[in-house]
Formats: structure tokens, sequence, C-alpha cells
């Protein structure tokens, strides 16, 4: 009786593992979505996740607004790591922060970041600083959240820009 209940319970673990993995895979490959832009921060005080996204709409975007700072690099002989990420510092404004990484962006104080808000029709660079990570922190002035740069460098904004 021992080996008729092994193979039932063995037959029955085998149809359960087959329905489960049927389930789990869509009859059609399911669409790939790439998104152009990376996934926005919130403003509770994370930081601001800057990645490389080679061949993304966001790195490409990120390097025409950054292309002399590029172009500096490459005459130096360097070729920088792009760095982006998006955040939110009110309901309707988004923010682009880029970051480049080479031996002439980078130093003891960490590396160069520079941050965009879309306005009207074209990009406008609003924040250009060195630091490490960027967190949108929960304090306002003139109605736009501070920004925390590192551990503790926080930019005001002045109503143009950030400032420190």
């Amino acid at each position: 009786m021992k080996p008729i209940i092994h193979t039932g319970l063995s037959g029955l673990a085998a149809v359960l593992v087959l329905t489960g993995t049927v389930a789990a895979k869509p009859s059609a490959p399911e669409p790939r979505v790439q998104r152009s832009l990376p996934v926005l921060s919130t403003t509770d005080g994370a930081p601001v996740e800057l990645t490389a996204r080679p061949g993304s709409e966001t790195e490409r975007l990120a390097r025409q607004l950054m292309a002399r700072e590029l172009e500096s690099a490459r005459a130096h002989g360097e070729d920088s790591l792009v760095l982006v990420g998006m955040g939110r510092l009110k309901d309707a404004d988004e923010v682009l922060f880029v970051q480049l990484q080479s031996p002439g962006e980078c130093g003891s104080a960490g590396c160069s970041t520079v941050s965009f808000r879309y306005t009207g029709d074209r990009w406008i660079r609003i924040m250009d600083t060195v630091g490490g990570t960027v967190r949108i922190a929960a304090s306002h002035h003139r109605g736009m959240p501070d920004l925390i740069v590192g551990e503790r460098s926080r930019l005001i904004w002045d109503g143009i820009k950030y400032v420190g």
C-alpha cells in the first residue's frame, strides 16, 4: 500500500507543479514595455535613484543636455558614465537628475550632479552641485521642496534655481 500512496502523491505533486507552471506562464509572450523615463522618486526623503540606462530615451536626453560637459571630458581623454534619475518636486513638476562620473567630474566631495526641470517648451538647469546622493526633503522654500545632497548639504529653491 505504501508504494501506491507514494506514487499517488508524486503524481499529485507533478500535477500541481505543471498546473502552477501553466498558470504562471502566459499563452503568448507579453509585449515588452520600455519606459522612456525612470520611475519617479518619492518626496519622503528617499534618495533619487540614479542609474545607468544605456540606450534609453532618458540617457539620450541627459547626454543632449550635458553635451558641453561630456565633450570637455572627452577632450581630456575621459569617457564619463552618465547616471540618470527622475524626481517629483511638486505634483506637476518632474525633474531630471544627471550625474556624470569620470575622474574629471568626481573628486573628494563627490561627482558633478545636475538637475533639469521642464518648463514651457524646454529643459532648464535648476541645480548644479557636487555630491553623492540627492534626496527630496519634506521641507519647502518658495513652493519647492529642499534638496539634500550628500549627508548634510541642503539646497533651497530661490525662485529660479536651487542654491546652497
